[in-house]
């Protein structure tokens, strides 16, 4: 997908997809972190790009750092988002993943990335996968399509399709 076209999802998560609804979410965002995820997009795929990249790059990732500190999300922008992103509350959110599906909403304070042991070992997110505040995912592991994580659970093993997931250490507690 193009960027626009990925940003406009973003905003069908939100409101209606309109240039003033664009406009009322990115400077009046109401607790969201949509201006973050528009430059999220940007910057990410600028890095598709080699001409652009030179050339705004450097002042779009300047913005895009900015909103990072502003709003308390670091997420590696190599990571393939698929349409749909919803980061609902920023602060403590940190994104290292090798791949996030459509429709993916992440809440404050979680955690996807590597284990101590292994950098590139690193989680893959499936589509329609929702994580609530303060859980924390680690190492090479599959979070299947539709699944949830409850707040504050630790996951280190794959999860299925349709579940939902709790506790430190996870255990599925709902299987659909």
């Amino acid at each position: 997908m193009k960027t626009w076209d990925l940003i406009k999802s973003d905003l069908a998560r939100l409101d209606k997809v309109s240039f003033t609804k664009f406009l009322k979410w990115y400077f009046f965002p109401k607790g969201s972190t949509f201006p973050f995820q528009v430059w999220f997009r940007i910057v990410a795929g600028l890095k598709k790009n080699k001409f652009l990249k030179f050339t705004i790059g450097s002042i779009a990732y300047f913005i895009y750092r900015h909103l990072s500190f502003k709003y308390g999300i670091s997420a590696n922008t190599n990571i393939e988002v698929g349409a749909g992103l919803n980061i609902a509350h920023g602060f403590g959110v940190f994104l290292n993943c090798k791949k996030i599906g459509e429709n993916f909403t992440v809440y404050q304070g979680v955690t996807l990335g590597s284990d101590a042991h292994d950098n590139s070992l690193i989680p893959t997110v499936g589509n329609s996968v929702t994580i609530y505040p303060g859980s924390v995912i680690t190492g090479d592991v599959t979070l299947g399509d539709f699944s949830v994580i409850g707040a504050n659970s630790y996951v280190s093993k794959n999860i299925p399709e349709h579940s939902v997931a709790a506790g430190a250490p996870a255990k599925i507690i709902r299987n659909n």
